[in-house]
């Protein structure tokens, strides 16, 4: 019997307290959490003749990386081919090199990218509030919101900015500069309008450290 003082010993031990099979049975339960989500949402999008309303826009053209004769002189798709950012349709074109139909690509994508934002919205609040639970209970509501929505679903270019976007959060958190310059760098290849959400908030980062620093400086020399 699982008496109450271990139960509240595992769900409030912080991180640093926590031993490591603790993080992984929850952050295994917050990918687990994630893998079901996303195989409801894959359900529905296993018919024949089912495509999801934003990729009918931003995917249906690149069928042209199979077959470069489709929709000549197509205003419409040569409008969605021009403003695609150029990382989301390089990987589209790379699959489709291997026979990947970009449509049938579009329906598995969501999947890999919901893994990583859970991942990355779990090391986040680790970094927050270190309480692996907490990790868990975060990633859960995220998740049922992702996949009720139809950003994460469509496989288009903002699809890319919830995994992005934490994964910039979470290497700020952890002060790695190269991996956010990273992050920052592939989030202007497939959806470059948060580049200037995270490039303002990294400079704001660095700003208040130089002013903490200055402050402290001051502080020594009187």
């Amino acid at each position: 019997m699982i008496t109450s003082g271990y139960l509240q010993k595992l769900l409030t031990t912080p991180k640093a307290k926590a031993p490591n099979f603790q993080i992984i049975f929850w952050l295994s339960l917050s990918l687990a959490f994630a893998v079901h989500y996303s195989i409801l949402g894959f359900q529905q999008s296993l018919a024949q003749y089912s495509v999801q309303d934003d990729a009918r826009q931003h995917v249906f053209w690149m069928r042209r990386f199979l077959d470069p004769e489709l929709f000549p002189q197509d205003l419409i798709a040569d409008y969605f081919q021009s403003v695609a950012p150029s990382g989301y349709s390089t990987l589209y074109k790379l699959f489709a090199t291997i026979g990947i139909d970009p449509i049938v690509l579009s329906k598995y994508l969501p999947i890999i990218l919901g893994l990583i934002t859970t991942a990355y919205c779990f090391g986040v609040c680790l970094e927050i509030l270190p309480v692996p639970v907490a990790g868990f209970m975060a990633t859960a509501m995220l998740n049922q919101n992702l996949w009720i929505e139809d950003d994460l679903v469509s496989a288009t270019p903002r699809a890319f900015i919830y995994p992005l976007l934490l994964a910039f959060l979470y290497y700020l958190l952890r002060g790695s500069l190269l991996p956010c310059l990273v992050a920052i760098a592939l989030q202007g290849l497939f959806y470059p309008q948060c580049v200037l959400i995270s490039s303002g908030v990294l400079v704001l980062q660095v700003l208040h450290r130089m002013g903490r620093w200055g402050a402290g400086g001051d502080g020594g020399a009187g």
